[in-house]
């Protein structure tokens, strides 16, 4: 049985539960064993990100976080994975929408969305899990000038309650930590995370990470289409 290290920016169980997830619908485990390597690791950025950029960069600094404290522990890592949650800032036209505004909103709405970082390190279970129809040569990029593949995707976005985005925008909480408040949970964010609450646990927080971690390993199921021909 071959095994897949994986280094992963977290210590939540949740979104660690997602990794195992996407990873293991790309290696089978009747074939693989995943072995996860959790650290904590610094985003870089707000403890609360907002809109795309600090949101993806949050992601890509707890990859590459995760990735240098799996090294400096010694261990071999095939893959490294950083997961961001963040939220955007979403104006509403009154005139096209029917809402029920609260006092400070001021016709604003807080859209809620994460990025996933997927960093492969060329090694050769890195590169054997491409499409079996994929003309990638793993050998030539071995000894090529590039040595990583790195895999960027977005989950779906939705708009938050009201109530929610008052707090985050005007009390200055962190999203988890108003969804515990609103509905009247503790810790929420280690478990179904507020898209599960809003979705009556049709879609845990897991599920939704689990797709777009997916989406994020594209570029290793089709690496030519993926990495510069002058890096191979």
């Amino acid at each position: 049985m071959k095994k897949v290290h994986i280094a992963v920016g977290t210590l939540n169980p949740c979104k660690i539960d997602s990794v195992k997830s996407a990873f293991t619908a790309l290696f089978p485990t009747n074939a693989h064993e995943l072995v996860i390597f959790p650290f904590s690791v610094p985003s870089g950025v707000a403890d609360q990100p907002f809109g795309d950029s600090e949101t993806r960069q949050g992601a890509v600094n707890r990859a590459r976080g995760a990735l240098s404290e799996a090294i400096k522990h010694g261990n071999h890592v095939d893959f490294s994975v950083g997961l961001e949650g963040g939220i955007d800032i979403v104006s509403i036209d009154p005139n096209q929408v029917t809402v029920v505004q609260q006092e400070g909103v001021k016709e604003e709405v807080l859209w809620c969305m994460a990025y996933m970082c997927v960093i492969g390190t060329g090694s050769d279970t890195c590169t054997s899990c491409k499409h079996p129809q994929s003309t990638f040569d793993s050998e030539k990029y071995r000894y090529g000038v590039q040595q990583e593949i790195v895999g960027i995707a977005k989950t779906a976005s939705f708009s938050l309650p009201f109530e929610i985005s008052r707090l985050v925008l005007q009390d200055k909480m962190e999203l988890g930590d108003a969804d515990d408040h609103v509905f009247q949970r503790v810790n929420s964010k280690q478990g179904m995370g507020t898209v599960g609450m809003l979705t009556k646990s049709l879609i845990s927080r897991s599920e939704y990470y689990k797709h777009a971690l997916i989406l994020a390993l594209t570029p290793f199921v089709w690496p030519e289409h993926y990495i510069s021909k002058k890096e191979i």
